[in-house]
C-alpha cells in the first residue's frame, strides 16, 4: 500500500480554482430578483452540492461517520449497518484504489481513494482525499477507531473532492471541500453534533424546464453549518443519516457567464432546511419560490 502524501496536491487544486474567481467583474449585489434562469442554474448547483449521490454535503457526512484502515472505508458496524453500505451503493459510486495512512504525531489519519458510479441517471467519477482526527471523551486519539468504535467522542474531518458527472440533462466538474467537527459519537448522548463548512467550485450545465435552452455558468459556493443535528435513534430506525439530519446551511453562491469579452457575475444567497425526512427545503433571498429535493440523491419538486 503507497504511503499518502498528496495533501497539498488537493489543497493547490482547491486553491487554484478558487483564485479563478478573484479575476472576474464586480459582481452585481443591486440585483432585486432572479431570473429563471438564475434559478434553475442554482438549483442545480445547491442540489449536487448538498445531495448524497452526487458527491455533495450528505456524502461527506457518511464518509466523517465512517470507519477507515488499512483496508479502506466502511459505513455502520455489525449491530446498525447503514443501508449506504448496501442496497444504495448504486448511487454514491464503489470505492476503489485506496491509499492509507496514520501520522501519530497528529492523530491525523489520511485516506485517499477514488469513487465512480454507472447507472440509468448517468456517469459519475470522483477522487478524493479525507483526513479523520478522532478523539476519546478525556481529548485522546483514537488509533484504531475500527476496532475502539465505542471510545470515539469526537471526529475533526476534512473531505476532498474533485470530479465530474454527466447525465440526461446536466453535467459538470467541481473541486470540494467540507470541514467538519462533530460531537456526540459517544454512547453516552442520544444526538450528533455538526458544525462546519463547505466550499466548492466548478462549472455546471443544464437543460431549463422548457426542454429547448440549455444554460451554462462556473460557479463558487460558500455554506456554513451551525448546529446541525441528526438523532440517534432515526439512523438505528431507518438505516441513513437523511431521515435524522436537522438544521439549517446558509449559503453564498457566486455566478459567472461570460459571453465573448464581457463577464456577468450574480450572488445568490439562502437557506437549506433539513426536515428531518430525507428531503430539505431550498430557499432564495430575492426569490419567493421554494424548493424540496431529495438528500439522498438530489431530485426535487417545487413547493
Amino acid at each position: 500500500m503507497k504511503k499518502i502524501n498528496t495533501h497539498i496536491k488537493f489543497s493547490i487544486l482547491a486553491l487554484g480554482l478558487m483564485v479563478t474567481f478573484a479575476a472576474c467583474s464586480a459582481v452585481n449585489n443591486e440585483v432585486e430578483s432572479l431570473s429563471d434562469e438564475d434559478i434553475e442554474i442554482a438549483t442545480i448547483v445547491l442540489t449536487e452540492s448538498t445531495a448524497d449521490e452526487t458527491s455533495g454535503v450528505m456524502s461527506s457526512m457518511y464518509d466523517a461517520f465512517s470507519s477507515v484502515g488499512s483496508s479502506g472505508i466502511s459505513y455502520g458496524d455489525s449491530q446498525n449497518k447503514l443501508k449506504s453500505d448496501d442496497d444504495r451503493r448504486g448511487g454514491r459510486g464503489q470505492e476503489r484504489n485506496f491509499s492509507y495512512s496514520y501520522d501519530p504525531a497528529t492523530g491525523t489519519h489520511t485516506l485517499e481513494y477514488n469513487r465512480s458510479a454507472t447507472n440509468r441517471w448517468g456517469t459519475k467519477s470522483v477522487s478524493l482525499l479525507n483526513t479523520y482526527v478522532f478523539s476519546s471523551p478525556e481529548g485522546d486519539w483514537i488509533v484504531y477507531p475500527r476496532a475502539n468504535r465505542d471510545s470515539i467522542e469526537t471526529v475533526s474531518f476534512t473531505g476532498n473532492k474533485s470530479g465530474s458527472s454527466e447525465g440526461i440533462h446536466r453535467q459538470s466538474e467541481f473541486a470540494r471541500v467540507d470541514t467538519f467537527f462533530i460531537s456526540g459519537l459517544h454512547a453516552t448522548s442520544n444526538t450528533l453534533g455538526i458544525d462546519g463548512t463547505h466550499e466548492s467550485n466548478g462549472s455546471t450545465s443544464g437543460t431549463l424546464p422548457d426542454s429547448a435552452t440549455t444554460a451554462s455558468r462556473s460557479y463558487e459556493l460558500f455554506i456554513d453549518m451551525d448546529q446541525i443535528e441528526i438523532d440517534k435513534d432515526s439512523v438505528a430506525t431507518y438505516g441513513n443519516l437523511e431521515q435524522g439530519v436537522e438544521g439549517t446551511l446558509t449559503y453564498r453562491l457566486y455566478l459567472n457567464k461570460t459571453v465573448g469579452d464581457r463577464s456577468d457575475d450574480k450572488l445568490i444567497e439562502g437557506t437549506i432546511e433539513f426536515e428531518g425526512d430525507g428531503t430539505a427545503l431550498l430557499r432564495f433571498k430575492k426569490a419567493a419560490k421554494v424548493i424540496r429535493f431529495s438528500l439522498r440523491d438530489g431530485n426535487r419538486t417545487e413547493e
